[in-house]
């Protein structure tokens, strides 16, 4: 999960992590997150196959 931010470069790994560790309404806001965006993104291919 947080392989996938730090590769995109959107987040400092370690930083997301430390935060993340003391936080765990930032973990759940983050799991949240990702689930929405990658539901999103399954809409949109499958809204592409229709096509």
């Amino acid at each position: 999960m947080d392989f996938i931010l730090m590769t995109l470069g959107l987040l400092p790994a370690k930083d997301l992590t430390d935060s993340m560790q003391k936080s765990k309404t930032l973990t759940i806001m983050v799991v949240v997150g990702l689930i929405l965006f990658g539901g999103f993104v399954l809409f949109l291919v499958h809204m592409a196959g229709k096509q």
